[in-house]
């Protein structure tokens, strides 16, 4: 755990994503983040993975894994079958490295800020060009915030999250190389905090293109 530079500029892309409650942000704001689930966790404690289908009566929404088995049982037709096994397969993965990766907080870095409650961070404006790219964020609505902080802080990287299935060694491998700090590239950081943050500004994005 490191605690924050009071004197430095993080950075962070606030996404008004569908799936999070955050509202755009205002210049001198300060938010207190740590006391409960941030959006992105709190999708996977609130929401179900659900998709749209066309019955007699009319639309109903399908829980994702009972689509796909009525997909492969020939129960529904849908010519977006493959996209939506792709965007299942992936909230699952994602929720299982979550709760690997706070169970390994929890067991081994109790000290270190939790990847559920955090908000995430860029150190640099070189950073901020990455997570763009990363992201993808064509067509949202974003800002991208300059903000000093007073607080703990973890740098991890992204080099080191599940992204597919593998062994279970090898996933907690991953787990406390990203608990330990250890990264390649300054790029695929991602600092995790805990604290109290203020805006500073609010950068344009054509200055990372």
């Amino acid at each position: 755990m490191t605690i924050a530079d009071t004197t430095k500029d993080y950075y962070h892309i606030n996404r008004l994503a569908s799936w999070s409650p955050i509202e755009k942000w205002k210049e001198g704001k300060e938010i207190n983040i740590g006391g409960e689930s941030n959006p992105y966790f709190s999708f996977f404690e609130t929401q179900q993975k659900a998709y749209a289908v066309t019955t007699e009566k009319g639309e109903v929404s399908v829980p994702g894994a009972h689509f796909l088995g009525c997909v492969a049982r020939n129960e529904i037709n849908s010519p977006n079958a493959a996209n939506i096994a792709h965007d299942l397969i992936q909230h699952f993965v994602a929720y299982v490295r979550e709760l690997i990766w706070e169970d390994v907080r929890k067991t081994e870095f109790p000290h270190l800020p939790s990847r559920q409650r955090c908000i995430w961070l860029i150190p640099s404006r070189e950073g901020v060009s990455f997570w763009l790219n990363r992201l993808g964020l064509d067509g949202q609505e974003f800002q991208i915030a300059r903000v000093r902080l007073q607080g703990r802080l973890h740098v991890g990287s992204d080099e080191h999250l599940l992204s597919d299935s593998e062994p279970m060694a090898l996933t907690i491998k991953r787990a406390r190389q990203y608990w330990l700090g250890i990264n390649d590239s300054e790029a695929t950081q991602e600092i995790l905090f805990e604290g109290r943050l203020k805006i500073q500004e609010f950068i344009d994005a054509t200055e990372f293109a």
